[in-house]
């Protein structure tokens, strides 16, 4: 006796899971992996093996045309093809905005059989099922399969379930083109910011022409195209910041990082697995792998300011770093290899430290390969008007008070200035700026 036959609602049941698990697949797939290229692949793969599907195809719209981006089932040569807007089936879904279905390739005569591997369409009967894919209401590509001829086949479920594939990918397209525009926008902003950066401090920026300042800034250009430690000496508030950003964004890292370390703001606790990291369990609250400053500095430059105030005991630790460029991370047994700039900075008198033996002698001879004495306000009184000018023109566009007043014509006395360094000058300037005229009592002939 010949086999009964399924019921339909059974077949139907049946034909509806297997598209479902098959969503499912696409989905993942499409998730999966950055490379939508690579993904599409893999969504026609899921559709030729769970659904009987012969070859299938997807194209994007580039340049008015419309370019195969995944195939499968095709020669290589296929991908080499593209359809113009309106041009066969292809191009009328692209050019419409709507599905198109061919029970009969054969049978079609705008069908334009392009495609190699599909020459002999009368012995082995094809159905062509074409829809488009749509990002924002736009048409950006098609969705092309090819089908076994089926005269029972249910074209309109079939176009909708390849429309919901469709969707799909036009959703994961819509993804990666915000993704691909973000990344645009982070680089140019990276890019802008850099430039900056580099403006910012470029020598040009550092105010002062006194002959101190004019030496500095010899020294300053003179190792700034090396990778030489640099060691910045000066007084509190006398700009060595200023001095150690000139030399990196002047320098062949300034596109790599510039890492700040203040070492009189970490506690002696905190400074070691500040600069080199740990490792996970290294301590209680270690729940991870931290890496250190000098790790965030790789080929960049890293600053340690007020160098005199870390321990001894982190003080041995740098000078290998300086000396082999590498470390251990606390709790770790790993060595880590760096390549980075040390440029240190400091406000007090070395040598003393050393006699008092609160510093390394080794240590500051490795860190005291080329000096910079940043010179006191007190002994570039030349640069005094230049300097008052400046925090006028600042202060004032800060406060839009339209009371700017240059300050060679109110500074009558800059040898009588008892200002050591620029920060306590910037600080009285704008407190004068700031300061409310007092009004003047009438004289006795206006009572």
């Amino acid at each position: 006796m010949p086999a009964a036959k399924p019921a339909p609602d059974a077949t139907i049941a049946a034909r509806d899971a297997r598209r479902l698990s098959t969503l499912l697949e696409v989905s993942q797939a499409l998730s999966g992996t950055l490379n939508l290229k690579s993904s599409m692949q893999r969504v026609l793969q899921i559709l030729i093996r769970h659904h009987g599907v012969v070859r299938g195809m997807v194209t994007l719209l580039r340049e008015g045309e419309l370019h195969v981006e995944a195939i499968e089932g095709f020669d290589d040569r296929a991908r080499t093809i593209s359809y113009k807007l309106g041009e066969g089936i292809t191009g009328q879904v692209a050019q419409s905005g709507k599905p198109i279905v061919v029970p009969r390739v054969s049978k079609e005569p705008e069908f334009l059989n392009r495609m190699p591997r599909r020459a002999d369409v009368t012995r082995n009967e094809l159905s062509f099922i074409c829809v488009p894919i749509v990002v924002q209401r736009s048409t950006v590509g098609t969705l092309a399969v090819d089908l076994k001829f089926k005269a029972e086949r249910d074209y309109e479920s079939s176009v909708k379930f390849f429309g919901i594939v469709s969707s799909m990918i036009a959703q994961a397209l819509n993804v990666q083109r915000l993704v691909e525009e973000e990344r645009r926008r982070l680089v140019d902003e990276n890019t802008h910011l850099r430039q900056e950066l580099r403006e910012r401090y470029d020598f040009s920026n550092i105010i002062g022409t006194s002959g101190p300042t004019r030496q500095m800034y010899e020294q300053v250009a003179q190792v700034a195209q090396t990778n030489t430690t640099v060691l910045i000496r000066g007084e509190s508030g006398t700009g060595k910041e200023l001095i150690a950003h000139a030399i990196h964004y002047n320098s062949l890292r300034a596109k790599k990082p510039f890492v700040k370390v203040s070492c009189a703001a970490l506690p002696d606790t905190l400074i070691e697995s500040e600069l080199f990291g740990y490792e996970k369990g290294a301590f209680t609250g270690a729940n991870a792998r931290k890496k250190g400053r000098f790790e965030l500095a790789e080929a960049g430059t890293i600053f340690l300011d007020e160098i005199g105030d870390i321990n001894m005991s982190t003080q041995v630790k740098l000078l290998r770093v300086i000396q082999e460029r590498e470390f251990e991370r606390l709790g770790g047994t790993e060595s880590v290899r760096v390549n980075v700039r040390v440029i240190a900075a400091t406000n007090k008198d070395m040598e003393k430290a050393i006699a008092e033996g609160t510093f390394r002698e080794d240590l500051y001879y490795r860190l005291n390969v080329f000096t910079i004495f940043v010179p006191p306000l007190r002994d570039r009184k030349a640069d005094m008007l230049l300097l008052a000018d400046h925090f006028l023109e600042k202060f004032s566009r800060e406060h839009v008070t339209g009371r700017a007043t240059s300050a060679s014509s109110r500074t009558r006395s800059s040898g009588r200035c008892s200002c050591a360094t620029a920060r306590s000058f910037t600080a009285i300037t704008c407190r004068r700026r700031c300061r409310r005229p007092t009004p003047r009592a009438p004289s006795r002939a206006c009572r």
